[in-house]
């Protein structure tokens, strides 16, 4: 059967091409990216109904390996393109909990008729038909894929997801024939080598599920010494296939010289080129190293839509692209070690491209989050790192808005800048153009705060990050920070489900569960985190909680001895635990002499761990003064609320009336105020049904 590939709907006022990949109205034309695309069509597919999260993922992401956020950015773009509003949409509503819903007008053009290639008639053409086809075509890739058992096989999955939502007239499929590579060498002695790499190549290329690989017998080796363009257009007829891969091989003083060209079969045009230039000490290991290259490259520049992807993350070098993609997806694995992986991926990219601006944003948000689970010796290096980045963009791009990005995780780093950046933050957000992080970390201070009402209306107005960008601020991992411990385990267990190591959801589902009096799962939990945990800072502080609430940790005992004798990295930790034990004292002298590096863990976490204070601690105006000397006491929790006072009118935020009232009394507010009454006696019950559930530990 054979598929108009021109079939166009509308979507309210809009014009949606899928082989164009536009939307149209009136003079206006956006393109959004493939994939979106799909979404787009499958809801429009399923109009007025709810298309659960699960569903997109697992449809137009199968087989790849996507973040929980990767249908996030998906609807953001869409929803910049159609001119949508989230909070009031007229095209995309979100159903919390459940999915999306298109609530626009959807309207079919009469589609053509489809004939087999009998020229019978077969009737209407199906939209579903053709997704249908993407899919399966999509399914085979991932069972070659998985076939093959190699690492750089299951990578490049994420890259060569078909372009379109429709059938082209080759199915898909590029003819490509890998010819002889050419021995450079006066005698023989290193055709093996050669001979090797070539069919190394066909190995590699082969598990492309789109691509057919021809390997035509000798004869050709001379074919990349032409440089007639007719010569290799009728070399590629002979064999007839679409592309021709051709190369050199060359040893000198030690050192291997292979070259490889990529050749478009109807013109003659060279569209890849590479020169490798490395040292002869592993030649399997170099095969290896080139192979990869080489497929990476290939299946990007053999892929209409991933080169444009590539052009639109900001690099034509397509390895580089294909180290970028490996670091993005470390990146969102959230453990220290894949936040190291994803650091020398996006710094290897650079090497590649020194003018990849994503590949340096790429590095300073992985090592932004890496410091959050690091000593202090480790976040100064960190800091260099991050300065370096700075600096250097600041050379090849001073214009560039990932400047500002990367200032805010400098100031981040630091520990003790925050007045300095709720400062700039307030005035980018005043100034009604702000950067995309800007309102999600001024929630992240409102949480800190306790001002989680106010911090939830700010997430609701932060923009999801959107195609082609990174952030150092992810909304939907926000939003985990101000629910009740039942919502929250139910979140974070969902997340450990995308992310088995994520070493922060595995804290809190730990905590969680041990506040629930399940300590038995508490601690297989605990032991997970600890394995990804290098430093041992998150798995230290769930450790002390765990023991606290379960009774094996009492002032004194051998429990809260080893708790204790830990290094001065630790003494959030210590002086939280002193005060979950009632030891003002000794929490206030821990809590003074965290290191400067380490602060950032007071504005993150205390507010969470004040849930385990007893009330006298929470009272007392000892502690009450120990914040208000570590500078985010009352009147930090004040500077927030007339932050929030002064962007009303430019967010629409207001203050709760709880806040208000702290506000207006010139208190301050110890408790969040978006929990409900009900939910904070739950919160007492669990506490206390946790803390004597069970008896003391040994």
């Amino acid at each position: 059967m054979a598929f108009d590939k021109t079939q166009k709907f509308k979507i309210g006022d809009w014009e949606v091409s899928l082989t164009a990949c536009t939307l149209s109205k009136q003079d206006n034309e956006v393109k959004v990216t493939p994939r979106s695309m799909d979404v787009l069509n499958h809801l429009a597919e399923n109009a007025g109904e709810v298309v659960s999260h699960d569903e997109l993922l697992n449809q137009f992401w199968h087989g790849t390996f996507p973040s929980d956020h990767a249908v996030h950015k998906a609807i953001a773009e869409l929803r910049s393109a159609l001119g949508d509003d989230a909070h009031q949409p007229s095209y995309i509503r979100t159903i919390p909990k459940r999915g999306y819903s298109l609530i626009a007008k959807v309207c079919r053009e009469t589609p053509k008729q489809a004939l087999d290639d009998d020229g019978t008639d077969n009737g209407p053409i199906s939209l579903t038909h053709v997704s249908a086809t993407k899919f399966h075509i999509s399914a085979l890739l991932d069972k070659r894929l998985l076939a093959g058992g190699a690492a750089i096989a299951i990578f490049l999955s994420v890259l060569l997801w078909p372009s379109s939502n429709v059938i082209s007239d080759k199915d898909e499929i590029v003819r490509l024939a890998v010819l002889p590579f050419v021995n450079r060498e006066l005698d023989s002695d290193n055709q093996f080598l050669t001979d090797g790499l070539r069919e190394s190549l066909v190995n590699g290329l082969s598990k492309l599920s789109h691509m057919e690989v021809l390997s035509p017998s000798r004869g050709y080796e001379d074919f990349d010494s032409s440089p007639r363009s007719e010569r290799i257009a009728d070399r590629a007829r002979d064999l007839h296939v679409d592309h021709v891969l051709h190369g050199s091989v060359q040893t000198a003083e030690g050192r291997l010289r292979v070259t490889v060209q990529l050749t478009r079969a109807e013109d003659g045009v060279h569209q890849y080129s590479e020169q490798f230039d490395l040292p002869l000490e592993d030649l399997f290991g170099l095969q290896d190293q080139i192979v990869s290259n080489v497929v990476s490259a290939l299946s990007v520049h053999l892929n209409e839509s991933e080169r444009s992807q590539m052009l639109d993350w900001g690099t034509t070098n397509a390895i580089a692209y294909e180290r970028f993609l490996r670091g993005d997806f470390y990146y969102n694995q959230f453990s220290p070690d894949d936040f190291k992986r994803a650091i020398d991926y996006h710094r290897s990219a650079i090497e590649l491209d020194p003018g990849f601006i994503n590949a340096y944003q790429g590095v300073a948000t992985a090592a932004n989050n890496l410091a959050v689970y690091s000593s202090s010796a480790r976040i100064r290096e960190l800091s260099e790192l991050i300065s370096d980045i700075h600096r250097e963009i600041a050379r090849i791009a001073p214009d560039s808005p990932v400047l500002s990005s990367i200032n805010e995780i400098k100031l981040r780093m630091s520990g003790v800048n925050q007045i300095q950046q709720e400062m700039q933050l307030r005035e980018q957000i005043l100034s009604g153009n702000p950067p995309e992080f800007a309102i999600a970390h001024y929630a992240l201070f409102l949480i800190g705060a306790r001002l989680y009402d106010e911090a939830a209306q700010f997430l609701d107005k932060a923009a999801e990050v959107g195609p082609f960008e990174i952030s150092p601020d992810e909304v939907w991992s926000y939003r985990s920070n101000i629910q009740p411990p039942r919502s929250q385990l139910l979140s974070a267990k969902g997340q450990l489900q995308e992310r088995p190591y994520h070493i922060g959801f595995l804290g809190t589902v730990a905590v969680n569960l041990a506040l629930a009096g399940d300590f038995r799962q508490a601690e297989m939990y605990l032991n997970r985190q600890k394995e990804v945990d290098e430093e041992g800072l998150l798995a230290h502080y769930s450790e002390a909680v765990i023991g606290f609430l379960s009774g094996k940790i009492q002032l004194g005992n051998a429990a809260y001895d080893a708790i204790m004798d830990r290094g001065e990295d630790f003494n959030f930790t210590k002086g939280a635990l002193s005060f979950m034990l009632g030891d003002i004292s000794t929490g206030t002298e821990y809590w003074s002499n965290i290191p400067p590096l380490q602060k950032r863990r007071l504005f993150n976490v205390t507010h969470s761990a004040e849930k385990y204070f007893p009330a006298a601690v929470l009272e007392d105006p000892r502690y009450e003064e120990l914040l208000e000397n570590l500078n985010f006491g009352k009147q930090w929790q004040r500077q927030l609320m007339e932050g929030v006072i002064a962007m009303q009118d430019t967010l629409g935020v207001t203050l709760s009336p709880r806040a208000q009232s702290a506000y207006d009394s010139n208190t301050f507010m110890t408790h969040n105020d978006l929990w409900s009454e009900e939910q904070w006696q739950e919160l007492a019950e669990r506490k206390l049904t946790g803390m004597q559930s069970r008896p003391i530990l040994d």
